[in-house]
């Protein structure tokens, strides 16, 4: 018996977008390189009419720039600067009145807002994902009895890989918030899914600048499919820039600590599968802390990125001696 333990990053939900636009128009709509392209079609949360991303409702980071028609690095330079100040205020006994942490605010529920947009387009259960190479996978995986557990770091806010194993009958088990299944999903940057326990009322939502809290327990959150929402108190979800270790909510915490007692318990038997991490300095260290708790030794390592990073390339070689690099997931259901 043997463990699997799978890395995925936003590689593997353009892989899945990419799989379904010759089946799905819709899938052509998402953009998941920049952020703020789709935000004047966003619901504002408090009527469900489009244009989250408008001085109207998000005065501060309109202010700064934020634009539908932004092109991606501008957008993520935008995010990075945002995030960098959050971090250095980050747990510090101060009270700053500023545009780029108001503008962080409005981030946060933007995001939450936007990839429930997004989750709305897509119906997986009526898509045949059957050609799929990480379909194929997941359900091997799944059917194999020589594998014991199949350990799914996720640091995708979306829904998807959820309901593609739903869509396959492979039962699953969101880490800290169930009972461990075979297929055990862990999602330290946060999802949509993840429900606080207080919700604002709809007919007066607003961004709370002074009062918005920005970290809860995991306890005070549910995991939640149905009528997803961006009017939880707290949304949970690690914005994609800046470094996400010094964003060190609670109730991410908890998650990466299990991460962490997984990886350093897998033994050389087991194997390791890397997808679609860019690598940046966002998750750099979180990435790094959870691979070199991992034995040099472990079986396979199998990373699977076509434009996979030229540092993270010498970074995984180095710590691992049976590294094999594939283009798509198509090998892993042939291997």
């Amino acid at each position: 018996m043997k463990d699997v333990f799978i890395i995925l990053g936003n590689g593997f939900s353009i892989d899945f977008l990419n799989h379904l636009k010759t089946l799905d128009p819709k899938a052509g709509e998402i953009s998941l390189s920049n952020l703020f392209e789709n935000g004047e079609l966003v619901p504002w949360p408090g009527d469900g009419n489009p244009g989250f991303l408008s001085y109207k409702h998000c005065p501060n980071l309109w202010t700064l720039g934020a634009r539908p028609n932004l092109d991606a690095k501008s957008t993520i330079d935008l995010i990075e600067n945002i995030i960098t100040c959050a971090n250095a205020l980050n747990n510090r006994p101060r009270s700053v009145d500023s545009i780029y942490m108001r503008a962080y605010k409005e981030l946060v529920t933007y995001l939450k807002a936007l990839f429930i947009f997004y989750n709305d387009k897509i119906n997986v259960p009526n898509i045949n994902l059957e050609s799929w190479g990480w379909n194929k996978y997941l359900v091997e995986l799944s059917a194999n009895e020589s594998i014991n557990k199949v350990h799914i770091v996720t640091l995708n806010y979306d829904v998807w890989l959820e309901r593609i194993l739903k869509k396959n009958d492979i039962e699953y088990s969101i880490s800290k918030f169930e009972k461990d299944k075979k297929v055990i999903v862990y999602k330290p940057h946060g999802s949509i899914s993840f429900s606080h326990s207080t919700t604002k009322v709809k007919e007066v939502f607003e961004i709370g600048y002074e009062q918005d809290v920005l970290d809860g327990k995991l306890s005070e959150f549910s995991v939640e499919y149905d009528n997803l929402t961006a009017l939880n108190s707290i949304n949970a979800m690690v914005p994609p820039a800046g470094d996400s270790n010094r964003l060190d909510f609670e109730w991410a915490s908890e998650i990466r600590k299990e991460i962490i007692r997984v990886s350093e318990s897998l033994n050389d038997n087991d194997e390791l599968i890397i997808c679609g991490t860019s690598y940046w300095h966002v998750d750099r260290q979180e990435i790094d802390r959870i691979l070199t708790s991992i034995g040099t030794e472990i079986s396979d390592v199998k990373v699977v990125n076509p434009y996979s990073p030229e540092v993270f390339n010498a970074v995984i070689t180095t710590l691992f001696t049976n590294v094999k690099f594939f283009k798509d997931a198509t090998p892993l259901a042939q291997l």
